[in-house]
């Protein structure tokens, strides 16, 4: 019976240290999507998100839209749009938001495309690359808040500058509930990464 017991204040200790270091996790996760570093760099990174038939998702727009306006302030005089081809679909995100921006007045020739990535790691890992042939070493990094901790994390990994340009204005940071959800999924996919490199 003493024994039983034991396990159980074990166990119970065990679900307590994993629920706060969650919580903590959380909590970092959720300061980092509030940081905006800002400042001047070599390219501006868009990550991608859904697109449906060539045309960006409100979420993706979000994240163009930022891009365009860093863009516009003489942030970086190019784009990095990263996105592959998605289940069902003909063109990548990439090109999505390519023809997005060019039809708002970014010039074709200074937006560069990521196509094959279908992680953020795998798109940032290319980018890198892009990066290295151009002799540059910096970027802005625009996508939702949620997700600027871990990505700060890849482009020091892979030995990237970056700065943090999280979107301020879009369907994440208007609607509570899809919040909740996101940063959630973020905590366990920031625990995957941490182990598995994904």
């Amino acid at each position: 019976m003493k024994t039983r017991k034991n396990w159980k204040k074990i166990l119970l200790i065990l679900f307590l240290a994993i629920l706060l270091g969650w919580i903590y996790l959380l909590g970092k996760i959720f300061y980092h999507s509030q940081i905006d570093t800002i400042e001047k760099a070599d390219s501006i990174v868009v990550l991608g998100a859904s697109q449906w038939s060539g045309e960006p998702s409100p979420v993706f727009k979000a994240r163009l839209d930022h891009a365009r306006d860093l863009y516009k302030e003489g942030y970086a005089g190019e784009i990095v749009l990263t996105g592959g081809v998605g289940e069902g679909e003909k063109i990548s995100e990439a090109m999505a938001g390519k023809n997005y921006l060019t039809e708002r007045g970014v010039g074709g020739s200074y937006i560069f495309m990521e196509e094959k990535g279908r992680t953020s790691w795998q798109s940032l890992k290319t980018v890198a690359g892009i990066l290295k042939e151009q002799n540059l070493n910096s970027i802005i990094i625009v996508s939702d808040g949620f997700h600027m901790m871990r990505l700060g994390k890849m482009a020091e990994g892979l030995g990237i500058k970056s700065y943090s340009a999280p979107v301020k204005i879009g369907p994440v940071n208007n609607n509570w509930r899809a919040a909740i959800k996101y940063y959630i999924r973020e905590s366990v996919v920031y625990v995957l990464y941490l182990l598995f490199k994904v």
